[in-house]
């Protein structure tokens, strides 16, 4: 049994499995017409490949220079720590900023509109209401008056809420 070009062209290139290869090997050794065969084949490709080692052509050396050049140009490679500072930028600087945010609406009044005016003391606001419920004698707290119009000579004829619920217990 002898093989045919084919075969052999695929064991040139190593294109077979380790038992076919194995076998070919063999006939190989004990067949003299296959043997020619695959020296022919053999020369075929060698020749081949000298055909085109001898066609490549070289870079001229100015372009070798200038590629090399834009090679030398290229940013270095990025170490692990600037990565993981690249990375710990966006983590840190998101909260940092909200943190930020929250302080300066909370803590500079005006910028969130609060429901007290500014510049209003919060006696007058006290007085004021002791005014209107003054107006109204019939009010359940009774009369309320403000610790800063109270003095010792009037607590005596004031009446409040406590007095009037004793009274009309007895």
């Amino acid at each position: 049994m002898h093989y045919n070009a084919d075969t052999l062209d695929d064991y040139l290139h190593g294109a077979l499995g380790p038992e076919r290869d194995a076998t070919i090997h063999a006939h190989l050794e004990s067949c003299a017409p296959c043997r020619a065969l695959y020296d022919e084949a053999a020369s075929v490709r060698d020749w081949l490949q000298n055909a085109a080692r001898a066609e490549e052509l070289e870079f001229p050396s100015i372009i070798k220079a200038r590629v090399w050049e834009r090679v030398r140009e290229l940013p270095q490679p990025v170490s692990f720590a600037d990565r993981l500072r690249a990375l710990w930028r966006p983590m840190i600087a998101v909260p940092v900023a909200a943190v930020l945010a929250v302080f300066v609406y909370v803590g500079v009044p005006g910028i969130h509109g609060s429901g007290q005016p500014a510049g209003v003391a919060a006696t007058y606001l006290l007085e004021e209401h002791a005014a209107v419920a003054s107006d109204n004698p019939l009010a359940d707290r009774g009369l309320i008056v403000p610790a800063s119009m109270v003095d010792d000579q009037q607590t005596s004829g004031l009446i409040d809420a406590g007095d009037t619920a004793s009274a009309s217990g007895r």
